[in-house]
């Protein structure tokens, strides 16, 4: 099974992008096409391509895909699209059996020790978050139904068109997928997480990464939480406190450790209180930030539940009662 992961990013490259790099090297049987306006590093990686885009040509091309009007206000709406990769991007997705969306605040270990070709001739869907739909990876079978399957959305072209950042790609997305799924209309498979920590239930320390120093470790391709293998770590609360990477995209190092305030080719001990009193103000800002988007995100998948898609399917369904005996009665007999 052929797999490409899609990613539109545009300004600059973050400070750790040497390492996510060289975790993608490690993934051979995994591709990535990395549509972005930033200056586009001097290595060459077999799985990983960049085509030279701008927000402009994402605009022409997401407008021409989808079939309405687009114009992002910024460069965050982005993730409300990732759903619409698939349809947007299809031309250069054509050779590949999944696609997916994911992104760069992230370290990957094996994904093909996580993802099978068991997994993938299953499931038509498959998640890294449990039970909902994670922005950060998620894998799309490619073909017309699932790569348009955002449309099954009653309102997704008003998310889409919205100058605000909507969380189209997790709130709607998990919402509709979780009502297509109990259905049997769509195969899905999101029954752990596969982020950061092994065997985890609970959402929150998935994505609350504290104050640590060199618990996880990448070593030729594999990424450990401690002693345990885990596929990625999603650090998206580091952003701001992760400020220095100590390897660059020619060195090609065997091994490094991830910290909340560094990545380093050796274990580190702990920062100069200087150097930790900052990365701590950065990572408390960032937590407050990211609780509040969480909530933003439950009382929206709320809404979208409560409010939209449980009176359209119950309007569905009366509509069904109402004319099915009518159109049964007036069907041929074919026996």
């Amino acid at each position: 099974m052929k797999i490409t992961l899609i990613i539109s990013y545009f300004g600059k490259w973050p400070i750790w992008f040497p390492a996510f790099l060289q975790s993608c090297k490690y993934n051979p049987n995994v591709d990535w096409i990395l549509f972005t306006d930033c200056t586009i590093p001097k290595v060459s990686l077999p799985n990983v391509r960049f085509v030279p885009f701008t927000m402009e040509k994402f605009n022409l091309l997401a407008s021409e895909k989808l079939g309405f009007p687009i114009e992002l206000p910024h460069f965050y709406k982005l993730c409300d699209f990732k759903p619409t990769y698939g349809a947007i991007f299809e031309d250069y997705i054509q050779d590949y059996d999944f696609w997916g969306h994911c992104d760069l605040d992230i370290v990957w270990g094996s994904i093909r020790n996580f993802i099978s070709d068991d997994i993938l001739n299953k499931y038509e869907i498959v998640s890294g978050g449990r039970e909902m739909i994670s922005g950060h990876f998620c894998l799309y079978r490619n073909n017309s139904k699932i790569s348009r399957i955002f449309t099954k959305f009653p309102y997704y072209r008003a998310q889409l068109t919205s100058p605000k950042h909507c969380c189209f790609d997790e709130s709607a997305m998990t919402t509709t997928i979780k009502h297509l799924s109990e259905t049997g209309e769509v195969s899905v498979y999101w029954s752990k997480w596969i982020v950061n920590y092994p065997n985890l239930d609970n959402p929150m320390p998935a994505a609350r990464l504290g104050l640590h120093i060199n618990r996880w470790y990448w070593e030729r391709g594999k990424l450990y939480n401690k002693t345990d293998e885990v596929m990625y770590i999603h650090f998206m609360t580091w952003k701001k406190s992760l400020t220095a990477c100590y390897f660059g995209y020619l060195d090609d190092p065997e091994s490094f450790y991830i910290s909340y305030s560094h990545i380093g080719l050796s274990k580190s001990e702990q920062p100069a209180l200087a150097s930790r009193a900052a990365s701590l103000g950065a990572l408390i800002k960032t937590l407050v930030d990211f609780d509040s988007s969480v909530w933003y995100r439950r009382i929206n998948s709320y809404i979208i539940k409560k409010v939209i898609l449980n009176p359209f399917n119950k309007i569905l369904n009366l509509l069904k009662i109402t004319f099915n005996p009518i159109f049964n009665r007036h069907a041929p007999n074919r026996e």
